[in-house]
């Protein structure tokens, strides 16, 4: 072994031990959110692939080709010249040392194409958090806007003759009919969310990805529910529906807060276009595990 590839593989230890550093070290909320002690960890992996591939002996790296070439296709476009050069090399008897200096280059591009994947899914399963913690916010402070002001909200039908329309059963607004109509729209919106479950795929990655997209069902529902009985209460529908009785209004939330399903399907549907674009060879059981992987192992 040449003084050159003595350094290459002293580095190789060394990105490994910053590795193990990364996954052992405690990781905080700003870490947890934005990944980077996995990014980190992951770099240092990929880097120690990429060295051992160029360091290997040609005939060890020719039998990872097969491999290899399979994660390209997953992860670069059909053309791609990197693609078609890996078939190339898989096509020869022997390879020599700058063909595997240059599968080694191949094997990068491979690994910095998977951490892109890998940081859009975070992205947008951060994007997911933000908005049901946005939502969330926003629920709760109309709930207490509506407990310290009960009149501000027309939940009810002043003056009935003949049955109490609060959504809480009494005959006047109270502090508790906001928050209990956005109860049962979250209860709602969690049934229709356990219906969803059954049409999305899970994932490979570490990111909760689909729990993230079913929890802003929840806030969503609570709101729709809400917005729902302001409008029959303001005579959208018609005066009849504006009359409702509470258990009217109640079903009239349940409703609505299962309706959150048409402002959340768009989401749903990305959900599972943002999971499909993730490379996974677990997709097909069939297949022997290879680089990309194990991509999704390590960063478990």
């Amino acid at each position: 072994m040449s003084a050159a590839q003595r350094r290459r593989l002293a580095e190789a230890k060394g990105r490994l031990r910053a590795a193990d550093s990364a996954v052992k070290s405690r990781p905080g909320i700003r870490h947890a959110w934005t990944g980077v002690d996995v990014a980190r960890a992951l770099a240092h992996i990929n880097a120690v692939e990429v060295t051992l591939t160029a360091l290997s002996p040609p005939n060890t790296v020719a039998a990872k080709l097969p491999d290899i070439i399979a994660d390209a296709a997953l992860l670069l476009k059909p053309h791609d010249a990197r693609l078609d050069d890996l078939r190339q090399y898989a096509a020869k008897h022997a390879l020599t040392d700058d063909d595997r200096g240059a599968i080694a280059q191949d094997v990068r591009a491979i690994y910095a194409a998977c951490a892109d994947e890998h940081v859009r899914t975070r992205s947008f399963r951060n994007l997911l958090f933000g908005a049901t913690f946005v939502l969330t916010l926003f629920a709760v402070g109309i709930g207490l806007l509506g407990w310290c002001a009960p009149g501000w909200f027309a939940l009810c039908v002043p003056d009935h003759p003949t049955a109490a329309t609060c959504p809480t059963g009494g005959w006047a607004p109270s502090g508790g009919d906001i928050f209990l109509v956005e109860f049962i729209g979250l209860f709602s919106a969690g049934l229709m969310g356990s219906v969803a479950i059954r049409r999305m795929r899970g994932s490979s990655t570490p990111y909760a990805v689909p729990m993230a997209s079913l929890l802003v069902k929840l806030p969503t529902g609570a709101l729709t529910a809400l917005a729902g009985l302001l409008l029959i209460r303001a005579g959208v529908l018609g005066p009849d529906v504006a009359a409702a009785a509470r258990e009217q209004l109640v079903a009239y939330a349940l409703i609505f807060g299962g309706s959150q399903q048409a402002f959340t399907r768009l989401i749903d549907v990305q959900t599972q276009n943002v999971l499909d674009s993730i490379p996974s060879r677990n997709r097909d059981a069939a297949k022997p595990q290879s680089p990309a992987s194990h991509f999704d192992q390590e960063e478990r």
